[in-house]
């Protein structure tokens, strides 16, 4: 079992890792990301949803999601179960969106964690996921897309085979 002490040294954590959080997923665009991942991986969700998942306002989301079906990412559908209601769902240019963000973010880390083993990384995403309540990881959507460019490091990686 956890102690006080314990406990509150992963609390001193919280602002760093907020801050390390920043510096390499970014912040522009960062809560539109944040909802389109959401949609691509429980989707397709009602705005309120959305909401729910993000643990934020409604009428914050539904701005975030008016940018994003402004820009042709999400597109929404009526609800069969309630036909005044729709379901958004992630667009072909959505995923691409997606998949450019992931790119980048695994190039920023591979430079961030430079000199971690896989194995230690892999501990730390269980222990992440066991913190956020989401080990065993949630069904996903392979963003790996095997026809897009590979990012820097796997070109990198192909330059020296």
């Amino acid at each position: 079992m956890a102690t006080p002490h314990a406990c509150a040294a992963l609390v001193d954590v919280f602002p760093d890792l907020l801050r390390t959080r920043r510096a390499l997923v970014g912040t522009q665009n960062t809560p539109a990301i944040v909802a389109l991942t959401v949609v691509l991986q429980h989707g397709p969700l009602r705005i309120s949803e959305v909401a729910d998942h993000l643990a934020l306002d409604l009428s914050t989301v539904s701005r975030q999601i008016s940018h994003l079906k402004q820009r042709g990412l999400l597109t929404s559908s009526p609800d069969p179960a309630d036909g005044r209601s729709q379901r958004l769902s992630v667009t072909p240019a959505g995923l691409e969106e997606l998949r450019t963000v992931r790119r980048a973010v695994v190039d920023r880390l591979v430079d961030h964690l430079d000199g971690w083993g896989d194995d230690e990384v892999e501990h730390l995403t269980r222990l992440l996921g066991r913190l956020t309540g989401t080990e065993p990881p949630p069904e996903t959507v392979d963003l790996t897309d095997h026809q897009s460019s590979p990012t820097r490091h796997e070109m990198q990686l192909q330059g020296n085979a």
